[in-house]
Order: structure tokens, then C-alpha cells, then sequence
């Protein structure tokens, strides 16, 4: 036995790889098989692209020394020296910091306030101060900033001339004061929605205490209220100086006028002059890009889980309401004044201005001059109906694309265990720190270098683009709180009838998330038509949208033209918002 088992050969060493390679094939294969695994798959190459690579692109650029050139490129860090060292940029940074950060503090500060108002007192006609709060949102942003610049022209302005009447100076509009006044009045009904949120899912427990012991409502508030809302303020300023720091229409009609540059008027100068230094507007954007990564970040780690971003709420209780006695009138005015300055005065100028053949201050002896001419004027002026009829194609195509793309992250991040489901949600989310500016920017250079069969600059196509990219956030905040009230219960019932998933899906899902669904398609459509600061840096001469146009008929002098489309525009947009609202009276599945 033993001479036998010396001469057994010995056995072959185990070959590894040849078992385990098909085990993990076959696992990659059945992850591959599950219809919700192969979504995420998808929809994650997608939302990256849609949001990582039009960031990295300018990144790229601001690297280059010849972008978009003939001439032979090569790595380099001279953009950055150069324009870093630069005096002027500098100065440019102390303007853009001083104006976005005087914005963010003045409308955080009338936005939350007007919220606590709403939510945790007895203030009288609330339904009144929501809609005098949020229908700033109405009027796009450079129509509010034409509107302004009507009120406050230096020498026919109504309220400059008003101001003269009376003996006072005259506010210079042109000014940075100018421009934080007018973006502070824009961007306050956002801080109010942020606010009326933060207020609303705030544990009462400890104000109720308070009261009970004999605390007056002021210490209360002072002492118990403010700090558990700071982190939610914070965040706040923290959105709204992002916001700002990236928008077009200010700077543009307000800052440039009156020699006041920031970031975003510094891009599109750059942009304009030949030859068109990308470098140096890749350093801007890149450094605009990091600032507001910056901000979005320290602003998610104090609001805890992103809600700052989120403005529906499914909490259950009702906070506490502090009787103001007498001084509930007081909130109520306050309201009232916020409407007029906020809402009155820029839409019964606009409403004035349409309605002359030219522009003149409200006068008694201009009334016999009033006439619709101007809106008939619309139907004649070149390229406004085509821009009109870009802007409709591509919101609606944008707002039914965020809508299927949101609706299908919202259940992969809510309903399901899937790995990688938090990155997806990270990514969805990515596009709120990169400014609109910068993601226009960084769009224009990648569809200008990009190697794909494609030609998509000048078209249209790369405008949906921008406006799905932009648009994607906020199409989840509508989504994600509608998913998560639906029973887990419903599906598994499908899957335990047979029901596939896509089959449940569009049976279950969708109709008791249609309110949701219809918000987040007409919330994004209402972003689309009025976006400008991406659109301004990828329209054509065929693809202008209506922003644009009036852009261009404001820089022209087309003053009474401007105010007309305006005017109907709003209208347009009120319309839609009214839809809005009456869809989601009872958002998600609290309807019963």
C-alpha cells in the first residue's frame, strides 16, 4: 500500500479562476435581470452625464492652453495664474460676494419671517399672505429686472420722480444697492417656501413648555424658536447666496449699466469678444463652481439630510400658534406691504408700460395716449413668435423628461435596497451646485468638442438639455414625498398576483402619484420658459428662446414691447401656477 501510494500522482493544484469566474458572471448577469436593477444602471449613466460632464468639461478647458483651437494644445496652469493675480478679479470676487451675500441675508430674513408669520401665529387672511409671498415666483427673473429698472430710471423712473416730487433724493438702481434690492425681492418667495417647511416640521414640544411655564411669546421665540431654526436658516442664506452668485438678469440689466461686474457679467463679456478667451472663463466658472460646491455642502450638513431643498413635508402635527392679540394686524400688514413693493409695483409698471407707445412716467395727461398697439406689435416683431413657440417645445419636452427620470430615481431611492441607490440620489441632486451659468457654460463646451455622431449645437436639443439638467432637483422634491407615503404593502400584493414590475408600476404608482407627477411636469416647464442664464450662452439665431428675446428687445430699447410680452407672460405662467396649486391642494396620498 504504502509503495502504491508513493507512485499516485499527485493531484493538480485547483484552478481558481475558471469556477469563480461564471459565479460572478452569473450573479452580474442576474442583477442585470431584475427590470429595476438595469433602471438604475441606465439612469445613473444618464443623471452622471446629464450633471458630472459638463462641469468636467470646463474644468478641462481652464486647463488647456489652446480650447477650441486649431493651434496645438497642451496642459497648462497659466489661465489660473494669470487670472488669479489679476487685480480686477478680485474685485470682481468682492463685488459678487458683497451682492450675493447682502442678498441671501435680506431675503432669508423677510422670507423666513413672513413664514413664521404664516405658520406659528394667528396672523389674520393667511391665505392672502401665501399668495402674496409666492407670486414673485410668477414673474421671471428679467422681467422683474425690467420692471425695476422702469420704476427707478434715473430720470423717468415713476418712483424716482415720485421721490423728486416730494423732495427726497433718487434711488440709483444702477448701483450694487440696485442689484440686491431687486434679486432680494426675486429670490425672497424661495426662502419663504424654505421657511414655511422648516417652521412647519418643527418639533413644538419645547415652545409649548415654555408657554405653559409663563414664558411671554417674545422670549419664547428669542430663546427657544430662533435656535431651533437656526441650522434651517443658515442653510438658507447659504442656498440663496448660491443662487444669486449664478444668476444672469441682474448683473446684466442692473450691474452693467452701472460698472458694477460680478462673475456672471464677466462670463458672458468674455464669451462675447473675439477671440473668446475659454481659458480665462473655464478659471471663472471653475472657481464660481467650487465656491458653490462649497455652499451646497455646508449648507446639506446643516440642514441634516438635504431638506433644505425640500418644501413639502409629510409631518403630521400641527405646531404650536402664538396669539399675537393687537399685533396680528401688524403681521397682516406686513403681508400687505411685501405685496406691493414685491408684486404690485413691478406688474402695474409693467401692465403701464405696454400700454404707451413709448415709455413715460404715470401721468394724468398720459392716459389719452394709452393703446393695445404694443400687443399687437408682438405678432409682427421677427423671431418673437418662433422664440415663444422654442420655449414651449422645449419646457414641455424638459418638464416630461424630469418627470419620467424623477419618478423612476424617487422609487429606486425610496421603494427599493438597490446598492448604489444613495449615489444615485448624490448625483440627482449634483446639478444644485453647479450655477446655472456655469452649467450653460460647461454644456456649450462639451457639445463643441464632444466626440458623438452628432451635431447638436444649434438646435434645440441642446437646450432641453440644459433645461432637464437644470430642472432634475427639483423635479425629485415633488416626487420623493409622494413615493415615500405609498404602503410597501400595494406592490408586494402585484407581486404576489403575478404582476410585473414594470406592470405595477404604471398601474399602482403612477396614478397615486399623478398630483406629484403633474407638479413636478409643470414646475419644471414654468423653469424652462423662464431660464435664461444657461440659455443665454446656447441659443442660435434659430433656437432663441423667450427669455432671450426679451433680452435682446430690452437691449435694443423695445421698451413698451418688452412690457407687453411681459405682461402676457405672466398671465401665461399665473395660469400654470393656478394648475399647480389646485393639483396639489392635497400633494401625494393624502387624499383620501
Amino acid at each position: 500500500m504504502s509503495l502504491l501510494s508513493r507512485s499516485r500522482p499527485a493531484p493538480p493544484p485547483p484552478t481558481l479562476l475558471p469556477v469563480h469566474r461564471p459565479a460572478r458572471i452569473g450573479r452580474l448577469v442576474g442583477w442585470f435581470r431584475d427590470p429595476r436593477n438595469l433602471l438604475l444602471a441606465v439612469v445613473a449613466v444618464v443623471v452622471a452625464y446629464l450633471a458630472l460632464v459638463p462641469a468636467g468639461t470646463m474644468a478641462v478647458a481652464s486647463l488647456q492652453t489652446s480650447f477650441l483651437s486649431t493651434a496645438p494644445t497642451g496642459w497648462t496652469l497659466h489661465h489660473y495664474t494669470e487670472t488669479l493675480g489679476e487685480a480686477d478679479f478680485w474685485t470682481l470676487v468682492g463685488n459678487s460676494f458683497g451682492y450675493a451675500a447682502a442678498t441671501a441675508v435680506i431675503s432669508t430674513v423677510i422670507g423666513f419671517g413672513l413664514a413664521y408669520l404664516v405658520t406659528r401665529t394667528n396672523t389674520p387672511a393667511k391665505f392672502f399672505a401665501r399668495v402674496a409671498a409666492l407670486i414673485p415666483l410668477i414673474i421671471p427673473g428679467i422681467l422683474n429686472t425690467v420692471a425695476w429698472a422702469l420704476l427707478f430710471a434715473p430720470h423717468t423712473g415713476a418712483l424716482n420722480v415720485l421721490l423728486r416730487d416730494m423732495h427726497l433724493p433718487a434711488f440709483n438702481i444702477y448701483s450694487l444697492a440696485g442689484m440686491v434690492l431687486v434679486q432680494s425681492m426675486h429670490v425672497t418667495p424661495v426662502a419663504f417656501l424654505m421657511g414655511t417647511a422648516a417652521f412647519t416640521s418643527m418639533d413644538s414640544s419645547l415652545e409649548e413648555a415654555a408657554l405653559a411655564s409663563g414664558a411671554p411669546p417674545w422670549r419664547v421665540f428669542r430663546t427657544i424658536t430662533a435656535r431651533l431654526i437656526r441650522p434651517a436658516i443658515m442653510s438658507a442664506v447659504l442656498l440663496m447666496f448660491v443662487q444669486t452668485i449664478s444668476t444672469f438678469e441682474v448683473p446684466q440689466l442692473i450691474g452693467v449699466p452701472g460698472r458694477t461686474f460680478v462673475f456672471v457679467s464677466k462670463i458672458y463679456n468674455a464669451l462675447q469678444a473675439f477671440p473668446t478667451d475659454y481659458g480665462t472663463v473655464g478659471v471663472i466658472g471653475v472657481f464660481i463652481l467650487a465656491v458653490a460646491s462649497g455652499g451646497l455642502w455646508l449648507s446639506r450638513r446643516l440642514s441634516g439630510s438635504g431638506a433644505a431643498a425640500q418644501t413639502i413635508t409629510g409631518k403630521g402635527f400641527r405646531p404650536t400658534s402664538t396669539d399675537l392679540g393687537r399685533w396680528r394686524w401688524l403681521g397682516l400688514a406686513a403681508f400687505v406691504v411685501f405685496f406691493l413693493v414685491a408684486v404690485a409695483l413691478p406688474l402695474l409698471m409693467l401692465v403701464w408700460s405696454s400700454l404707451l407707445p413709448g415709455y413715460e412716467p404715470p401721468s394724468i395727461s398720459a392716459l389719452h395716449r394709452l393703446t393695445l398697439a404694443n400687443y399687437r406689435e408682438i405678432w409682427h416683431t421677427p423671431g418673437l413668435i418662433d422664440s415663444v413657440r422654442n420655449s414651449l417645445i422645449t419646457a414641455v419636452i424638459a418638464g416630461a423628461v424630469v418627470t419620467v427620470i424623477s419618478a423612476i430615481v424617487a422609487y429606486i431611492t425610496v421603494k427599493t435596497k438597490v446598492p448604489g441607490r444613495g449615489l444615485l440620489d448624490g448625483l440627482a441632486t449634483v446639478p444644485l451646485a453647479v450655477p446655472s451659468v456655469v452649467m450653460g457654460v460647461g454644456i456649450l463646451y462639451w457639445y463643441l468638442t464632444a466626440p458623438i455622431p452628432l451635431h447638436l449645437y444649434g438646435t434645440l436639443t441642446i437646450l432641453v438639455i440644459a433645461f432637464v439638467t437644470i430642472g432634475l432637483p427639483y423635479g425629485l422634491r415633488y416626487i420623493v414625498p409622494g413615493m415615500a407615503q405609498i404602503k410597501d404593502e400595494l406592490e408586494e400584493a402585484a407581486a404576489t398576483s403575478g404582476a410585473s414590475w414594470l406592470r405595477t408600476f404604471r398601474t399602482i404608482y403612477v396614478p397615486l402619484l399623478a398630483p406629484s407627477l403633474t407638479a413636478a411636469f409643470l414646475y419644471t416647464v414654468i423653469v424652462a420658459f423662464r431660464e435664461i442664464s444657461a440659455a443665454i450662452f446656447l441659443y442660435t439665431q434659430g433656437t432663441q428662446v423667450v427669455s432671450v428675446t426679451i433680452y435682446q428687445q430690452w437691449s435694443n430699447g423695445s421698451y413698451p414691447i418688452v412690457a407687453a410680452l411681459g405682461v402676457l407672460i405672466v398671465a401665461f405662467l399665473a395660469l400654470i401656477v393656478a394648475v399647480v396649486s389646485l393639483l396639489t391642494r392635497k400633494t401625494g396620498l393624502n387624499r383620501q
